[in-house]
């Protein structure tokens, strides 16, 4: 169902049937901050699946942004989906090469995204909701969530939400997430999304992440770079944004990545804006290159900067 056996089973192929979008709200927002978690399925060799709803309101309580996730057991199917987060990751696109999902035509986060537009159309995580068939196991663990948070949204809260994110135009979002409390960062997550369809990703070696982020994709690695003999990258960035949280919390300045690897060099651009892998914007000097992530996170990184200045906290 979409998968060439040929290659590696990760390898993934696109499958034309998906609906859901991986894609952040487009531009600002932020708001009052309402987050928890919680565990279900659990067994005697498993603490279950952690279940996530993270909800924003604006300065009127109304609910600006809802967003249900769930990160694997461990030991679940196999390593490659050992404590993974289906939200973000290519376990959608696996759960679609499963005969019953493509019979029903959804897969989970079809169903997470089902639940959140109830709850933005009604500005309610209140009462019932309705569930897609095909998608309403995991659902079902995952509803407590907004029960839990119903009693906490409209009453003031200590944490603040500013999320940015911007369309590069080749086939990647970037989004950077910050949450404050009392004027504090508490938190600095930067992702950057790839296009929910394979067409719209320019560099070859990136397609296969269709539907996925950097972060949360379990097998992502930046390519090799042309020009190169070996990667021009030797840290993750999975790994290298959980530094950049480390650091930007410590410092509180969202601008502090002096230090971080890869953050000077050479500015070869974009890089991934090519749609030939021997497309280059210039003779690649062997010596060390500037990450290009470095200046897209930068970007937004201003705009969040302003706003939590703007707002005092």
């Amino acid at each position: 169902m979409g998968e060439n056996q040929t290659e590696p089973w990760n390898e993934r192929r696109e499958v034309k049937w998906l609906n859901y979008t991986v894609q952040p709200p487009k531009g600002l927002v932020k708001g009052s901050y309402y987050h928890t978690e919680r565990r279900f399925g659990g067994s005697e060799w498993s603490k279950g699946h952690l279940g996530e709803l993270t909800v924003v309101t604006d300065d009127d309580q109304k609910i600006v942004f809802v967003e249900f996730n769930e990160t694997t057991m461990e030991g679940y199917y196999n390593r490659y989906f050992d404590n993974v987060s289906k939200r973000r990751s290519d376990y959608g696109i696996w759960q679609a090469s499963v005969q019953r999902q493509a019979d029903a035509g959804t897969v989970l986060t079809d169903g997470m995204i089902h639940v959140e537009k109830q709850i933005l159309d009604r500005q309610s995580l209140d009462g019932e909701f309705d569930l897609l068939t095909g998608a309403s196991n995991s659902m079902r663990g995952l509803l407590p969530l907004a029960k839990e948070l119903a009693l906490e949204v409209g009453t003031p809260s200590e944490k603040r939400y500013y999320g940015a994110a911007e369309d590069f135009g080749y086939g990647i979002t970037g989004w950077l997430q910050v949450v404050t409390e009392k004027g504090k960062i508490i938190s600095c997550f930067y992702d950057e999304i790839f296009a929910d369809s394979q067409e719209d990703i320019h560099y070859p070696a990136l397609k296969r992440y269709y539907r996925q982020s950097k972060y949360y994709s379990p097998c992502f690695e930046e390519p090799k770079i042309p020009g190169w003999n070996s990667h021009a990258f030797f840290i993750g960035f999975h790994k290298l944004m959980d530094l950049l949280n480390e650091t930007v919390v410590e410092y509180q300045d969202l601008m502090a990545i002096e230090g971080l690897k890869h953050v000077s060099g050479a500015d070869v651009g974009p890089i991934w804006d090519r749609y030939s892998e021997d497309d280059r914007p210039l003779e690649l000097p062997q010596r060390e290159i500037k990450y290009p992530v470095w200046s897209n996170y930068l970007k937004l990184a201003e705009i969040i900067k302003k706003e939590i200045e703007l707002n005092g906290r």
